[in-house]
């Protein structure tokens, strides 16, 4: 059975994936974390990619609160955070890339990993600003990703 060169076109274009940026923002930060995402738009414009806008609340995993907070309680802030994360996304000039948004918890650094990881992103950009003294002992999560992604890392200082 032969097939046509558009249909051919259609079914290589198909099975090729598009290739993923990351761009990890902090809601509370908007202001400084937009250079992050017109990063991420210029590079997915440069390697015709596509942008995916991914905010981390997060949680103290081991912490002994959190076995008291109301279950109410975290569906609430993730509803909130997805609606605050969306307004966000609108405000940007997308100038024809695609992409997405999410919406993850957890411990910042080991879910952006872990999204980079389950989207085979390409990049992943990050904001960072000058490291405190607390920093040298706990580590940014720009530097922890960085050092532990299995992709490229772009860190926007702010």
């Amino acid at each position: 059975m032969a097939i046509s060169s558009t249909q051919f076109h259609s079914a290589k274009e198909a099975l090729v994936t598009r290739t993923k940026i990351i761009a990890a923002v902090d809601l509370l930060h908007k202001v400084s974390d937009s250079k992050v995402v017109n990063e991420a738009i210029s590079l997915a414009e440069s390697h015709s990619a596509e942008v995916i806008l991914v905010f981390v609340i997060p949680d103290q995993q081991n912490s002994y609160a959190q076995a008291y907070i109301p279950k109410e309680m975290h569906d609430n802030v993730l509803a909130e955070a997805k609606r605050d994360l969306a307004s966000y996304e609108a405000s940007f000039d997308w100038r024809g890339v695609e992409h997405e948004t999410r919406v993850l918890r957890g411990v910042v650094y080991e879910k952006l990993i872990e999204c980079a990881d389950n989207t085979s992103a390409k990049f992943v950009v990050i904001g960072a600003n000058r490291p405190s003294v607390k920093d040298l002992f706990i580590g940014p999560n720009a530097a922890r990703v960085s050092r532990y992604a299995s992709c490229s890392v772009l860190v926007v200082r702010q």
